[in-house]
């Protein structure tokens, strides 16, 4: 589960996926999200666009395998009538 960290002037939240030993810590802006380490000033920036095409992918990815895997389960069961 996430905790939020600081809401007094931006919103940051702390993730349970580790890198290391150290939990992963977002930083939402308007622009994008900052990530980094916690304890460390290092971070990554992601636009909004970057985190909407991402999704896209992800999404596209997915139907994919389900669509694939829909089409494997007719030709299954195809061959099982035939038999």
């Amino acid at each position: 589960m996430m905790r939020l960290i600081d809401r007094r002037r931006r919103l940051v939240l702390e993730t349970p996926l580790l890198i290391g030993k150290r939990p992963l810590v977002v930083l939402v802006e308007p622009w994008g999200l900052a990530l980094r380490q916690k304890g460390c000033h290092q971070n990554l920036s992601i636009t909004w666009a970057q985190v909407w095409n991402r999704a896209a992918v992800i999404a596209a990815e997915r139907k994919r395998a389900k669509k694939r895997s829909s089409s494997k389960e007719e030709v299954s069961e195809k061959g099982e009538e035939n038999s």
